[in-house]
């Protein structure tokens, strides 16, 4: 079945988006801003979800991003956001954009998404979702997508997954039986948002900032709010990207290109008028690509109080391929704790890569 097809059997479930890379969304070395891509994103992924529900939402989550290759300066890209799975009180979206930046007949499929939403009742509940009924393959394997991402946050959050297959190094000194173990215990205590061991009023290791530690500030203003009267998601996600992107070109001393996202979650919105505290440093590392983790608060400069907001993965890959990563060392548990987390998303992504393309 096409996409012109599905598009006619269910109308309200699937938004097209087409737009043009111009000076203004381009970065100096030519390329679609990745934050651009995260902010068309939002906006696709709401009305498609909208649509769905008739009720206004909130992104809940972003998982599983797999952005293949840089979209140069004057391509066309087209998105289409697409309502894949339902649970009683949410809706997943699948999100794929294609460009056409090597003049090529047809747009060329570059990045696949996954993002979750709610709506959000008067009370701040929660509110039931109708559901969908899938029929075609393709319905059927993105419902299944929506029900294994929506399990592995389950697990996740309640310390229940196993070791992945590759151990960090940090990780020797622990004997091997002891291993899920010592996991298991350490992500029950994680908190969502991990607080840096200098940022801790008690270290447990003397530790100076890491060089790829990165804090920017931002202000919600009313220009910025949405139907909600709380921070547009797609900002946020605009300004997580710019921080992420700083951090890994930190680390890695040269440019770097998003690659991936290996999760987001929203945890409390951002009201007008607060002050947005993003800190971003390098977490995970493999021979070629660099995974940032970013948490994000609200501050109140009023009462001096901070709020939780956002706990985001961000994975990047050298412009030049030939760019030497360096590895980085996890010294105490969080950070083991974090290392880990990030292989355990990395390997679900891969197998849901793999499943795909065997589909296809």
């Amino acid at each position: 079945m096409t996409k012109q097809q599905d598009h006619e059997r269910h109308p309200g479930n699937q938004v097209h988006l087409d737009e043009w890379v111009t000076p203004d969304v381009a970065d100096d070395s030519g390329l679609l801003r990745a934050g651009k891509i995260l902010e068309w994103m939002d906006v696709a992924g709401v009305l498609a979800a909208v649509r769905h529900c008739r009720k206004s939402v909130v992104t809940a989550s972003v998982d599983g991003i797999e952005l293949q290759e840089p979209i140069p300066l004057g391509a066309r890209v087209a998105m289409t956001a697409t309502v894949a799975y339902t649970s009683n009180r949410s809706v997943g979206v699948s999100i794929s954009l294609a460009h056409d930046g090597r003049g090529e007949a047809e747009p060329r499929p570059c990045l696949e998404a996954y993002m979750t939403f709610v709506a959000v009742g008067p009370d701040g509940g929660a509110l039931e979702m109708p559901p969908i009924s899938p029929e075609t393959p393709a319905e059927q394997a993105r419902f299944a997508e929506g029900q294994l991402r929506r399990e592995f946050r389950r697990k996740l959050a309640d310390g229940e997954l196993p070791l992945p297959g590759v151990t960090p190094d940090a990780l020797s000194s622990v004997a091997e039986r002891d291993r899920p173990i010592l996991l298991r215990e350490i992500l029950k205590m994680l908190p969502r948002t991990l607080r840096l061991p200098w940022e801790r009023p008690d270290p447990p290791l003397p530790r100076k900032r890491h060089r790829t530690y990165i804090h920017k500030i931002e202000q919600v203003r009313l220009g910025k709010l949405n139907f909600h009267g709380t921070l547009y998601g797609g900002t946020l996600m605009r300004w997580i990207e710019t921080t992420a992107a700083l951090s890994a070109r930190a680390h890695a001393g040269a440019g770097m290109r998003l690659a991936g996202l290996h999760g987001l979650n929203f945890i409390s919105p951002g009201e007008q008028d607060r002050f947005i505290h993003l800190r971003s440093v390098v977490v995970h590392t493999t021979g070629a690509m660099v995974t940032v983790l970013v948490n994000v608060q609200s501050e109140d400069p009023k009462t001096s109080t901070y709020r939780e907001m956002v706990r985001a993965f961000l994975t990047y890959a050298p412009v030049v391929d030939a760019t030497r990563i360096s590895p980085i060392a996890c010294i105490t548990d969080e950070e083991r704790a974090v290392y880990l987390e990030v292989e355990h998303r990395m390997a679900l992504q891969r197998n849901l890569s793999t499943a795909q393309h065997r589909a296809a």
